[in-house]
């Protein structure tokens, strides 16, 4: 247990690092989804430790219930992996506001969670380790208090501190103030102390907000970061019209036909250009995956192309791995899905970058040049273009699809399920638009 003041230096594995992060940020959100159900104290406790044990991460439970120091080979390795996996989600968690707030917010309630498994004794040791030092109440003025005050007892010790630093106890009312300082007992001290470590967490995150631009071009290092800054845990796409398999030689044609906005924008620019930065090519490298393209056949796609402005070995030390790696067949070896809308709205994109979602992300004339490009008419460019001037950027999607397939009204949710269902639709699996009174497909 630590306030996490210094950063680590040390030296580990990229596959430490990988899962040590993946490991916290489940915690985290096993805390979350935990605190959804509206338990409290003990219940509340008891229930993230179950299920965390259930996600069998009992060497991180062992770590979180630890009342003392241990010196075991193993407990030390698992305060190493505590350490480094903070400061890894600091990063991930840093680039805006909200994602700095669920994970200030989250951290706190894991240091309260370990905080309850302390003993009296863990609590001051803690304390005197972190230079925490505030000021006791004398017996004799215990004693003049509690005659204002049935809350104060003789008997117990208090330590008084600025009130504003213990606003939620003030608030609930549960503690004695007198002239701007609050008398707090040892149970409630950690209300101090976790004020301190939410403030300091902020700054530290807000520095790293300004200097996380470094990282873009680790592909390792920042496909980690881009994982791990998730409040949610990831929905797996079932992929289903994809299991003969897409031939890369018909992927111009399929683009045309069946591809969303979103992917039909970053093939283009490739095809054109022959290079995409890194967002666009984890983005379209996970939709190509998704659509049953094989490993292989995308490293030799992209070759190709990367190749018109570099040779193949620059393009295998600098981009094969990312292939890979999506793919699952590199570093930890994860099967990474395909982005959801959500995730692909949610991307921040800056000038001249071809990824995100372009209901959201380009603007109007651009967006209106490429639905014109796409054939549909003038009331539909103008439906599709007030849907994401709105801020509907899915229903956006969604009308884009009915126009260009004929189709019923349906609202895009995934990338690829545009193209399953595109490709459904073709394959004249899926019905049409159907007259007036017909069945209508969501």
């Amino acid at each position: 247990m630590q306030l996490y003041r210094v950063p680590p230096d040390f030296e580990v594995s990229y596959t430490e690092f990988e899962t040590s992060t993946a490991e916290r940020l489940s915690i985290l959100q096993t805390i979350d989804e935990v605190n959804s159900k509206g338990l409290k104290g003990d219940e509340w406790r008891k229930a993230v430790i179950e299920e965390l044990k259930k996600q069998d991460m009992r060497g991180f439970c062992k770590q979180l219930t630890a009342t003392s120091c241990g010196s075991a080979e193993a407990d030390f390795a698992q305060r190493r992996r505590d350490h480094m996996s903070h400061f890894v989600l600091r990063l991930a968690f840093c680039d805006t506001e909200e994602k700095r707030r669920w994970f200030i917010a989250r951290e706190v309630d894991l240091f309260k969670l370990r905080w309850m498994y302390l003993r009296v004794t863990e609590k001051a040791e803690f304390m005197k380790i972190n230079k925490l030092a505030y000021d006791t109440v004398s017996h004799e003025e215990k004693i003049e208090l509690s005659g204002y005050s049935d809350i104060v007892s003789p008997s117990i010790e208090y330590y008084k501190v600025p009130f504003a630093s213990v606003s939620e106890l003030v608030r609930a009312r549960k503690v004695f103030l007198k002239k701007g300082y609050a008398f707090i007992t040892n149970e409630d001290i950690v209300s101090v102390i976790l004020t301190s470590y939410r403030m300091n967490l902020s700054r530290s995150l807000t520095f790293a907000s300004h200097k996380i631009h470094l990282l873009d071009e680790d592909d390792r290092i920042f496909m980690v970061l881009k994982g791990a800054g998730r409040t949610r845990r990831s929905v797996d796409y079932e992929i289903v019209p994809g299991a003969e398999g897409i031939d890369i030689k018909n992927i111009d044609t399929l683009c045309e036909m069946s591809f969303p906005p979103c992917m039909q924008k970053i093939h283009h620019r490739l095809r054109t250009e022959h290079h995409l930065k890194h967002s666009a090519r984890r983005q379209y490298a996970l939709f190509l995956k998704g659509i049953g393209v094989a490993m292989e056949d995308t490293i030799a796609f992209w070759r190709q192309e990367f190749g018109k402005k570099m040779n193949p070995d620059k393009f295998d030390k600098e981009h094969g791995y990312l292939i890979r790696h999506t793919y699952g067949a590199a570093g930890k070896r994860f099967n990474y899905r395909p982005m959801d809308c959500l995730k692909v709205i949610s991307q921040s994109v800056s000038p001249g970058e071809c990824h995100g979602c372009p209901f959201r992300h380009d603007n109007q004339q651009v967006l209106k040049k490429m639905l014109q490009q796409n054939g549909l008419s003038v009331i539909g460019v103008q439906e599709v273009l007030d849907s994401a001037k709105n801020n509907h950027y899915q229903v956006a999607c969604g009308k884009y699809f009915q126009l260009k397939h004929d189709s019923d009204s349906t609202v895009i949710t995934h990338p690829n399920l545009y193209f399953d269902m595109s490709r459904d639709i073709l394959k004249g699996k899926m019905p049409k638009k159907e007259e007036p009174g017909g069945k209508i497909f969501i």
